[in-house]
């Protein structure tokens, strides 16, 4: 190795594979299946129906991943870290229903719900005018669930679920930064678009909305959730989300 090549910053696509590779765990090794305490599991019916929930939004994410995709043709950066997600995406999913399907939870996940899912969203192109919009929904979607899964694997009484479920949040801040790296990539090279980037944090809606409209919520007006979402953007935007609402707010009133 040259004296140049060990001095090469790496790419951001290398740092997101040399991070997923860091985080890796098997759905198939590192679970205690056999250890599930049913009688645990049921102590709380609700967060069974959050990770329902949760597993419906998780199958759907393959859409979503495939539309940014195609938007971001030109950047090698994305396509890594959109292949990286469509697969613990996939994992999330198939986790969460085998641990709902280890317990007899009903309803039962079916494949033809999944199917249905799909079929209620028309499949079209992201426009280059929202990519970015699309590109923040998606890093605040991934930044929310972290806290998500974190907050249920706390509530959980059985310890293979609450393991579980912390393995997926781990995931999550990964999946959340990687989003946040491709977004700060495109401001670096055109600083114009930081407003978009303020305006579609402002107007975030999760993208598992699309999927089953209400998106569930593992605690309500979770804080420190609420303040890392904004610090995130202002990390990204160098502009605080409460002063650009101040200048928004201005600036109608002027027109």
């Amino acid at each position: 190795m040259t004296i140049s090549e060990a001095r090469r910053t790496p790419r951001l696509y290398e740092r997101s594979a040399v991070a997923a590779d860091r985080g890796e765990w098997s759905v198939e090794r590192d679970i205690k299946w056999s250890e599930i305490d049913r009688q645990r599991a049921y102590a709380k019916p609700a967060l069974l129906a959050a990770l329902r929930d949760a597993a419906l939004i998780e199958s759907y994410h393959p859409l979503n991943l495939s539309r940014l995709l195609r938007a971001t043709l030109d950047d090698i950066d994305a396509g890594v870290v959109f292949s990286l997600e469509l697969f613990e995406g996939f994992k999330h999913f198939h986790s969460l229903r085998r641990y709902l399907e280890a317990i007899g939870y009903e309803p039962a996940i079916t494949d033809a719900e999944l199917v249905a899912i799909r079929h209620r969203q028309v499949e079209i192109d992201v426009p280059a005018e929202d990519l970015i919009p699309r590109l923040v929904e998606f890093m605040l979607s991934e930044h929310l669930a972290h806290y998500f899964f974190r907050r249920l694997g706390e509530q959980a009484e059985d310890y293979v679920l609450a393991d579980l479920l912390s393995r997926i949040a781990d995931d999550e801040v990964r999946h959340a930064q990687s989003a946040s790296d491709l977004i700060a990539k495109r401001i670096a090279a055109d600083p114009a678009l930081i407003p978009q980037v303020l305006d579609a944090a402002l107007d975030f809606h999760h993208f598992g909305e699309e999927a089953i409209g209400a998106v569930p919520i593992a605690q309500p007006g979770d804080p420190i959730a609420i303040q890392t979402f904004a610090k995130r953007i202002e990390r990204l935007c160098g502009i605080r989300l409460v002063d650009h609402i101040k200048n928004t707010n201005l600036n109608r009133r002027a027109s």
